[in-house]
């Protein structure tokens, strides 16, 4: 079985949709919640790499969380999903935290605690897991252990880019090593800058898959676009879904899918999956 790695902040989530708009000086109800479960596990790395455990991968995690309570509910909840947590560090503090304030109009503002996040460092045991790994899948996260762990992957392995809008957690070295190693590269309509401002040669094969949330999903790739159409939800809570997308496509390349637009058709499939079971709950 290949060995597959994700690497990221851990996160627990609480997504709320509210009646009205929030305001200073005003108390505003919730519409809604996401209640199974409460909190909920998160993470870029975590949704990637659900599809690749459901499928039969059994994917390990790369990423730190507090030696609290909250860190023993995200372990529990990645071995419930059959992800592997001998990457998942624990330091002493708290396990970050993410409230995901969705407003009546669609828009969502984040509220995110780093908890232990500033004090993260790869391990020894990470580092034998990235270097053993034949897909490294690195996602937002500690700028410095992204970059240690591009040093460590094995030159055969392959290694996939979710990008996000986050100069903190993508500085323009990791960027550009990024674009130089990365076979697959997952980014949104609003990311792409984040992609093709970065310079220096780039892989003859690398595959870019742009999302668009109910726009199709575009496949880049030897100069040429293919548009694959999505099946639309409407709801509010969309967080992880192109994590999601990037995660089944990687799920499918994992088992030996060669024909990418193959592969990323599963991957929308995940996603459509993740969002009917949440507009379900």
């Amino acid at each position: 079985m290949k060995r597959s790695v994700f690497m990221g902040y851990a996160a627990l989530e609480y997504a709320v949709q509210l009646e009205g708009a929030f305001k200073a000086d005003w108390t505003t109800l919730i519409r809604h919640r996401h209640k199974q479960p409460w909190p909920r596990p998160g993470g870029c790395h975590f949704y990637a790499a659900v599809p690749v455990a459901r499928a039969g991968g059994a994917p390990a995690l790369i990423t730190w969380i507090g030696d609290d309570a909250m860190g023993t509910l995200y372990r529990t909840c990645c071995g419930e999903e059959g992800i592997g947590v001998q990457g998942v560090i624990s330091i002493p503090g708290a396990t970050p935290l993410c409230f995901l304030i969705y407003q009546p109009d669609g828009s969502c503002g984040c509220l995110f605690d780093f908890g232990m996040s500033g004090r993260v460092a790869i391990t020894p045991e990470q580092e034998r897991l990235i270097a053993a790994a034949d897909l490294v899948c690195i996602t937002v996260g500690p700028a410095a252990a992204s970059m240690r762990a591009l040093e460590l992957i094995h030159p055969e392995a392959t290694v996939a880019w979710i990008t996000k809008n986050d100069p903190a957690s993508f500085i323009p070295p990791l960027r550009e090593m990024l674009a130089r190693r990365a076979q697959f590269i997952f980014c949104n309509a609003r990311e792409r800058a984040w992609v093709d401002e970065v310079t220096g040669e780039r892989p003859a094969d690398q595959v870019i898959i742009q999302t668009g949330g109910a726009e199709a999903v575009q496949v880049h790739r030897s100069g040429s676009v293919t548009h694959l159409a999505v099946n639309a939800l409407r709801m509010h809570d969309t967080t992880g879904a192109g994590d999601t997308l990037a995660g089944g496509a990687l799920a499918a390349i994992l088992h030996g899918e060669t024909d990418i637009v193959r592969a990323v058709r599963e991957g929308i499939d995940a996603a459509y999956e993740l969002l009917s079971e949440r507009r379900d709950a």
